[in-house]
């Protein structure tokens, strides 16, 4: 008999601390991986939750997850205002091949290694989504400088303002490269073909990839600009100095002038 199961990711904070979540009452561990715990019992429901402050749930219901959305949230370092989801089935079927689809994965039988990596790939997607929105914050912060010094010459921003862009864009690189740690596969893709061959596919729908290289050119114009609007900046500001010394020894010339010839 087919069964159709929810899982969900919701990205809930820039981190969530393991320690403290491996604590809370009510939680039942089932594994513990590098960056994430797994809770709750077989073939029953499932939380997930990831250091880079995403938790996924698998076959909870709506008025179930926000509670617990909440209670998690509370632990995260800057926890998110709403939270992004990432939605997605898992369908066991027993005549069925594993096969991972746009809107589903298939699997013969409930299998924990294929359910985690699963709930890895959507895990890593919506903070993705995440990061994208802020990058492109940013990259539209930067347009409206871009447009200044096109259209009159003029940067309409402070060193200070653009100190923290370039501080926001290393932070996003460190949170995607470490963090999430998208280049690295799962321990167990390396056990079992299965596991390996629905990690790939999945990260391929997802375009995780390919949303990664998106992001990583994003980030490089950010730099990019950040750096140069910087240098005008300080050349402005030296240029600015050097008129001021030589306002001052005008200003000095004309006292040296005045106690000459008028006392």
């Amino acid at each position: 008999m087919t069964q159709s199961h929810s899982i969900n990711a919701y990205y809930l904070a820039k981190s969530l601390p393991m320690p403290i979540v491996g604590k809370s009452e009510g939680f039942s561990l089932l594994s513990k991986r590098r960056n994430s715990l797994m809770f709750g019992k077989i073939d029953g429901q499932i939380i997930v939750v990831f250091a880079f402050g995403v938790v996924v749930l698998y076959d909870f219901k709506k008025e179930e997850a926000e509670p617990l959305l909440k209670k998690l949230s509370a632990y995260g370092e800057e926890p998110a205002q709403s939270f992004e989801t990432e939605d997605y089935k898992v369908v066991i079927d027993p005549e069925a091949k594993i096969s991972a689809e746009f809107e589903h994965i298939v699997l013969p039988k409930f299998d924990i290694n294929l359910l985690y990596v699963a709930a890895e790939v959507l895990a890593q997607s919506v903070a993705i989504e995440h990061v994208e929105k802020k990058v492109v914050d940013i990259v539209n912060r930067f347009e409206r400088v871009t447009a200044g010094l096109e259209k009159d010459g003029k940067i309409r921003t402070r060193s200070s303002e653009v100190l923290k862009t370039i501080g926001a864009g290393r932070s996003i690189t460190q949170y995607v490269l470490s963090q999430l740690s998208l280049l690295d596969k799962p321990d167990s893709t390396w056990e079992d073909r299965d596991v390996e061959t629905t990690f790939t596919s999945m990260r391929k729908m997802f375009e995780l990839e390919d949303r990664f290289r998106a992001i990583e050119f994003r980030l490089d114009f950010i730099q990019g600009t950040s750096e140069l609007v910087l240098d005008l900046l300080q050349n402005k500001r030296s240029v600015s100095l050097e008129w001021g010394i030589i306002w001052l020894f005008i200003i000095d010339i004309i006292l040296v002038l005045y106690e000459i010839f008028v006392k």
